[in-house]
């Protein structure tokens, strides 16, 4: 042993230089610590809890490896300390925790889909988790909002004009501050090779630096003459704020994806605009010479420019038939040209163009989410590699219970110890007490299964009351209450109490609100209020019945008998609404709905990408059409009570014009709230032609190009692409009611005997399948179990885990998506000791 203290000695003067930062990783590689780090250097040594009590001394020689051979010199980790001050072993389990909380963040970034490079210093990592901090990033999308919201007081204001032009401006200084300072908090844990080379942090520096230099314009040149109508020429690139920011992964995800898609379909869209060109061609060459005209007295295909806007409107069916018309009622031979157009423009290509966008949007989205599944394996190899230990006959790692214990103590401290336990036997499919590599990549997925742990469920007055409670009478009414007949009865009731509200017979109404009640009052006495509370249609109950009654309430009161119409009417719908919960009464409609609720996320995903088109439309239409054409309440349309500059929405150009005729005068671009509007009209495509023209004619035949933009940008490309995925959701999340890791979870409690319902070894179990077991509906019986229990909650799927179920079965489980790093450890710098190393 002469030799062996001088080793020991040198050794760890070696981690003593990695700790204060002597040596370094490779900093050209993103997924290395930087220099300085102090954590990957002691990746080993958290493994050693796998076999240890917190003491160090007491470390068994199970500890993990690195991809360096391991040295001949043998010593122990107590040979290791007898030289060393008590403050060494202090840093050695300061440093153990530290690579626990470190693994513990790879993990919880897998989990939660964050695939943010970071440095792995101990400072980078505390700041790390301060970006992610709930309260930084709520006030980050409260500035977005407020920088968007800024259109509703900016001229031309959604309310009248009561703030200063400089007011808005000091409001969004203030917000874009807070941006920046979100960039920098994002540098200093980032190496800055990736920071630079990440495109969005680009974007967002400029997009901050151009609304700036926009700022300091607009204020010198309204200071100058504010009546000359300055313009913000930034504002239509706010919404790009929403995309370059790293918590709006969803939508930055399917702007790529739209971007690739344009490339693919160009092709198409050119075929398409061509057979257009085609046709308004042999259109003006049959029709133009007849000297025709349309029902307002136009010349009909007079010009090409003419009979081209009229045939691309024609593909909409927006003007269908009245285009044909005046040529039909020339000849009725006249109408196979518009037949013939309609089959080759419209049922032909437009639906190759939506099988093209659907066949390359989908094909784009599997590679975004195989890089996005790669990415979050990575993370998982990184923290593995931290924490694994070299398995006793000294060939492969993994990672022991004890390990796996503290990782979720440190990314969940809440969770029960048989929950973490139940975690590890499910990821555990060899039953071989260890989780491999290939196991331990599982594990974010599984930490996504919505698993609820039920601990001696008893009802609240079966604990006050426990001789009312298990008395027959109250045996018997859980019986009825649980019963089918329970449920058909009170859906008849249902439809009865619409035919009642239906012939107006207000007297019934206060019996059927006390039918309702008494049927809520019975189910929250069976089920109790949190298993009441948990199923949506038992709160809709609630919503919708409470409403019933307030407004039966309101009506009885004299004194609120003139309460405005509108309102009352408002409220007073509601009872109409317990019709909906028939749907229920039905298995077909419910798993509809229920598909449709969860997929619901990902509508509100597309419903972004829609509202960034919307607004910078919105706000490029204001700066374009303003006040051009205005409303002036239920006058504007009798020219005898309006002054001569009001008549013709106050435009003389719309005299006699179809959007005069139709009184379209309120559909304008005169604020925020309105352009909207008027983009919602368009995107539904019917009479949008009408809206156009009339826009045209107060402005120059060229405004058609913004109405055409739009319509190609929004119906026909994004409309599409949101169709596209939505058909894909749907069928998907109708025909799979479970992904593969609920159903390893379901397995494993039921094998266990941990599941709701589920007797002692030896006892009957509970007749019904495997998933009425689990899942516990409402019919099932409420009874104290003992112990505890754990079933699968049914919750609506976040978009990612949608995503990746769409393609979960073309990965390989253990795939990287870096064949050349599969052999060798992640995150682990060259030149780092291991404990096994030490010890062996």
């Amino acid at each position: 042993m002469s030799n062996s203290k001088p080793v020991a000695n040198q050794v760890l003067v070696d981690i003593e230089m990695n700790l204060t930062g002597e040596r370094a990783g490779d900093p050209s590689d993103t997924s290395q610590p930087a220099s300085g780090s102090t954590l990957s250097s002691t990746a080993s040594i958290a493994s050693t809890s796998s076999s240890a009590s917190n003491n160090i001394t007491k470390i068994s020689s199970n500890g993990p490896t690195s991809n360096l051979s391991t040295p001949d010199h043998s010593v122990t980790i107590e040979q290791i300390f007898s030289d060393q001050s008590a403050s060494t072993a202090s840093k050695y389990n300061t440093d153990v925790d530290e690579t626990i909380k470190l693994a513990a963040t790879l993990v919880k970034d897998a989990k939660s889909n964050r695939f943010l490079d970071f440095k792995h210093d101990r400072d980078s990592l505390r700041l790390y988790i301060l970006y992610y901090n709930p309260i930084f990033k709520y006030i980050q999308y409260l500035m977005i909002v407020i920088i968007l919201g800024l259109a509703t007081l900016e001229k031309p204001a959604l309310w009248p004009d009561t703030l200063p032009f400089w007011a808005p401006c000091i409001i969004e200084i203030v917000a874009l501050g807070y941006l920046g300072f979100r960039i920098i908090h994002l540098s200093s844990f980032q190496h800055q090779t990736t920071f630079w080379q990440d495109k969005k942090n680009i974007v967002a520096i400029i997009l901050i630096v151009l609304s700036v230099l926009d700022i300091i314009s607009y204020s010198i040149w309204a200071g100058i003459d504010e009546s000359s109508n300055p313009i913000r020429w930034s504002r239509p690139l706010r919404p790009l704020f929403i995309i370059n920011f790293p918590h709006a992964r969803q939508i930055r995800r399917a702007f790529r994806n739209i971007r690739r898609t344009i490339l693919e379909i160009v092709f198409v869209l050119i075929l398409f605009l061509l057979s257009v060109m085609l046709f308004a061609l042999l259109a003006l060459k049959i029709f133009g010479k007849k000297n025709l005209h349309d029902r307002f007295g136009k010349p009909y295909f007079k010009t090409y420019p003419d009979a081209l806007w009229r045939l691309y409107v024609l593909v909409t069916t927006a003007n269908n038939p009245d285009v044909m018309m005046p040529a039909y009622d020339v000849s009725h031979w006249y109408s196979l040209f518009f037949i013939i157009f309609l089959i080759v423009t419209l049922y032909v290509f437009m639906n190759v163009l939506l099988a093209v966008i659907f066949n390359s949007y989908k094909r784009h989205l599997k590679n975004e989410v195989k890089q996005a599944v790669f990415a979050k394996r990575r993370k998982l190899a990184s923290a593995y590699d931290l924490v694994k230990t070299k398995n006793k006959e000294g060939e492969g790692y993994h990672i022991t219970l004890t390990t796996w214990t503290k990782i979720m103590k440190e990314l969940f401290p809440k969770k029960s110890k048989e929950q973490v336990t139940m975690l590890f036997q499910v990821m555990d499919g060899n039953g071989d007490g260890v989780i491999t590599k290939a196991e331990f990549l599982t594990c974010a997925d599984l930490l996504n299964v919505p698993l609820t742990e039920v601990k001696d469920r008893m009802l609240l007055w079966n604990r006050m009351c426990p001789r009312l409670y298990n008395s027959k009478v109250t045996e018997f009414i859980r019986k009825v209450v649980k019963h089918k007949f329970f449920r058909y009865f009170f859906d008849l009731a249902i439809v009865v109490n619409a035919v009642f509200i239906a012939v107006e017979v207000p007297v019934a109404e206060w019996f059927f609100l006390a039918l309702f009640t008494l049927e809520i009052i019975l189910k929250l006495y069976a089920y109790g209020a949190r298993k009441f509370a948990s199923q949506f249609w038992n709160m809709f109950d609630v919503v919708v019945i409470g409403g019933a009654i307030i407004a039966t309430m309101v009506e009885a009161i004299d004194h609120l008998k003139d309460l405005e119409g509108q309102t009352l009417d408002i409220i007073l719908v509601i009872r109409v609404l317990r019709l909906v919960k028939l749907v229920n009464g039905f298995d077909r409609f419910r798993i509809v709905i229920t598909t449709l609720v969860n997929i619901g996320p990902s509508i509100i995903i597309y419903g972004g990408v829609l509202f960034t088109f919307y607004y910078s439309f919105a706000i490029v239409g204001m700066e374009i059409f303003q006040n051009r054409i205005r409303f002036f309440g239920n006058d504007t349309y009798a020219l005898e009570n309006l002054s001569e500059n009001q008549y013709y929405c106050g435009n003389i150009a719309l005299k006699d014009s179809e959007f005069w005729i139709d009184r379209y005068c309120s559909n304008n671009f005169n604020n925020i709230g309105q352009a909207l509007v008027v983009l919602s009209e368009l995107t539904v495509v019917n009479q949008w032609h009408v809206l156009t023209s009339g826009f045209v004619l107060v402005t120059h035949p060229a405004a058609k190009i913004y109405f055409l933009l739009f319509h190609l940008t929004v119906v026909v490309l994004i409309m599409n692409i949101f169709i596209a995925f939505i058909l894909e959701a749907f069928i998907l999340e109708y025909s799979l009611s479970k992904s593969k890791f609920e159903s390893q979870f379901e397995a494993k409690i039921l094998q266990l005997g941990y599941a709701l319902g589920q007797k002692k070894k030896g006892e009957e179990q509970k007749k019904g399948t495997d998933k009425e077991v689990i899942i516990d509906d409402m019919e099932t019986e409420i009874r104290p179990e003992e112990g505890t229990r754990f079933h699968v909650k049914q919750s609506r799927k976040k978009v990612e885990v949608l995503l990746m179920r769409m393609f979960e079965n073309e990965l390989d489980p253990e795939d990287l998506g870096m064949t050349d790093q599969l052999n060798h450890d992640i995150d682990r710098p060259s030149r780092k000791y291991t404990l096994d190393s030490l010890v062996s």
